[in-house]
């Protein structure tokens, strides 16, 4: 197949990048998937939109392998799978809505409770969490330690993320993140083990050399069922496809509970940044299999309409 693939280009440090692929990440993504026998077109979609869209309609792609995140906006993850509907054009990951429904973390974590998935309660007292709803990679979580000010960490949040903040109970426990592909199922549950009682920015972006990541996540069999099922509840409620990340804190009591669902997560094939790579490794599938798999044919997509865009250029 032709695949466009497309993607924001990371240009700085800044926090605003942080879910950006550099282009060194990029070729060699690239060249996973023209390993697997495709022509592949990587296409950086920042800036001008009627440039992007001229430039698909030239290129008449048979599938957009989408990684873009998007720029502005409450649901900037949501913004080119939706253009790609529009324009016909069949794209890897969740459809639109879902990458929207997922992005606001307050809906996600009702829509995921209201099928039988734990969530953590909304604190009212410390020790708590505040997030922005409207972002991920970690931007913006906080603790607020016992005996600190919910308040102040909230207007300090809403004063960065205006767009809304969630104020969470600290769960205590391991974070834990469950992946799961078309055609492979879920892949070995990663564990991350850190100092400090969350995962922040700080620790993802800035020191992750502090962060050990744990594959497959050392749990007891029970704690891993238990685990396994909150995760497809989660993917199916939410309404994933393709693939995605569902993320969770697992309790000492072997509880797991339900952090946030990542529908995009990255595909970055680069030390510290392929924990899907590791732990589809360990379920013997290799970098070519994680990707052809949602390049396959039989990956669940939105339809693709771009035979009729195609006969309606010709007619033009």
């Amino acid at each position: 197949m032709r695949i466009a693939l497309t993607y924001n280009e990371k240009r700085s440090a800044a926090e605003a990048h942080a879910e950006f692929d550099t282009r060194e990440a990029i070729a060699t993504l690239a060249a996973i998937v023209a390993g697997c026998g495709h022509e592949v077109v990587p296409i950086d979609v920042s800036g001008s939109i009627p440039q992007l869209v001229e430039r698909l309609q030239r290129l008449t792609p048979a599938l957009v392998l989408n990684l873009a995140e998007g720029e502005h906006g409450n649901f900037r993850e949501a913004f080119y799978p939706a253009l790609f509907e529009q324009l016909g054009l069949a794209h890897t990951g969740s459809s639109a809505g879902t990458l929207a429904l997922c992005l606001d973390k307050a809906l996600a974590k009702r829509v995921v409770a209201a099928a039988g998935v734990r969530v953590p309660r909304e604190a009212q007292t410390t020790p708590a969490v505040v997030k922005p709803n409207f972002e991920g990679s970690s931007k913006g979580v906080t603790l607020v330690p016992r005996g600190g000010s919910i308040a102040a960490a909230v207007n300090a949040a809403r004063a960065r993320y205006p767009a809304g903040v969630i104020v969470e109970e600290l769960v205590e426990g391991i974070d834990v993140a469950v992946a799961w592909f078309a055609g492979l199922g879920q892949l070995p549950a990663i564990a991350m083990r850190y100092p400090g009682a969350i995962y922040d920015y700080a620790l993802k972006h800035v020191t992750p050399e502090l962060v050990e990541l744990e594959i497959p996540a050392r749990l007891p069999a029970t704690t891993r069922r238990r685990l396994c099922t909150a995760a497809s509840r989660a993917f199916a409620a939410l309404g994933v496809t393709t693939y995605g990340r569902a993320d969770f804190r697992v309790t000492p009591d072997g509880d797991a509970v339900f952090l946030e669902m990542n529908p995009l997560p990255s595909l970055t094939h680069a030390k510290g940044h392929d924990e899907l790579y590791l732990a589809a490794a360990r379920a013997g599938w290799s970098p070519a299999e994680l990707i052809g798999s949602i390049l396959s044919p039989s990956a669940p997509r939105r339809p693709s309409r771009s035979h009729l865009w195609r006969r309606q250029r010709a007619s033009a």
